[in-house]
């Protein structure tokens, strides 16, 4: 029996960009850019597509979701 591959749309940390991707909000954002760390705009969230999946993906509540899946 093979178990669905859970996606990172389906995933509690997940926060939709898009109907392609989001972001990961599994960990507090990381530093991106080449300017000081204390400039707001440069912290960012992983972007990720909506039909990846890690090790760290935890469902979301069943009363945030669809019978298909998506989030409500």
């Amino acid at each position: 029996m093979t178990h669905p591959t859970p996606h990172c749309e389906q995933c509690r940390y997940f926060q939709p960009l898009d109907a392609m991707s989001g972001q990961c909000h599994r960990f507090p954002p990381q530093f991106a850019g080449d300017s000081s760390p204390r400039e707001i705009h440069h912290w960012r969230f992983p972007t990720v597509s909506a039909h990846a999946w890690c090790g760290e993906y935890l469902p979301q509540p069943t009363d945030q979701m669809s019978s298909t899946g998506v989030s409500i």
